[in-house]
């Protein structure tokens, strides 16, 4: 047998192994689970707050209500079956609130409302105008468990209609963290979902003008036991939203 004859199988081999290995690399659909996960990213948009349920934080230590004007939560889910990923940004505009401190003091100041990074969490889907959606009347929903996390600004702050120079700087030390569990529509269209949070406002800190008054805000305001109350509405979903 000649060198030439014996190296053909050989090179047949070679060749065979190579084009395997190549269409292996090249097969569409064989994405790993994860970056195909990673790749699903459904858009949608609510609107915060309406008429009949504004945005609202109850401020316990204080027996007073904050309303603000209408927001934003604009986001993505992380597809449309099982439980998924969910994620999005919260933009709640500033408002200004007033408040009796200890319970004879009128006061008032601006309150402002900072992400501290996305809200996260995850979103259990469901079908079924009639059955697991009935309560939200669309024909998917979605069981959402997601938080939060806010630092509380406060500015312009007066007291019996007198300046209380708090600083430009001054806010909770760390975030505050707002977990809203509900069942909430991923269908138009859709009626408002009113959903609630209780959360612990943390402790101020940089609120110095002429005088660091930190100290005496946070016993004014943080504590535990506020409330956050407010009408979501879906506003747009998938293809719907703009980008």
């Amino acid at each position: 047998m000649s060198v030439l004859t014996r190296a053909v199988p050989l090179l047949l081999v070679l060749a065979l192994t190579a084009f395997s290995l190549g269409a292996a690399e090249a097969a569409p659909g064989e994405t790993a689970p994860s970056q195909a996960q990673a790749a699903t990213q459904i858009p949608f948009g609510f609107t915060l707050g309406d008429a009949q349920q504004p945005t609202t934080s109850h401020v316990a230590k204080l027996g007073s209500d904050i309303a603000f004007p209408p927001g934003t939560f604009d986001g993505a889910l992380g597809g449309l079956t099982n439980t998924v990923p969910i994620s999005g940004k919260l933009n709640i505009p500033p408002t200004n609130g007033y408040f009796v401190a200890f319970r004879f003091m009128a006061t008032t100041g601006r309150v402002e409302i900072i992400p501290d990074g996305d809200a996260t969490g995850t979103a259990t889907v469901k079908t079924g105008k009639d059955t697991n959606c009935k309560a939200t009347q669309t024909n998917i929903c979605a069981d959402t468990d997601v938080t939060a996390k806010v630092f509380i600004k406060l500015s312009d702050a007066k007291v019996d209609g007198k300046t209380l120079d708090v600083g430009p700087n001054c806010r909770t030390a760390q975030p505050a963290s707002v977990n809203i569990k509900a069942l909430v529509p991923i269908s138009l269209p859709a009626p408002p979902v009113k959903v609630t949070s209780t959360f612990t406002a943390p402790p101020f800190a940089g609120c110095v003008g002429h005088e660091d008054v930190s100290r005496l805000l946070t016993g004014l305001v943080s504590g535990p036991g506020n409330t956050f109350v407010s009408n979501l509405t879906l506003r747009c979903f998938s293809g719907g939203c703009k980008a």
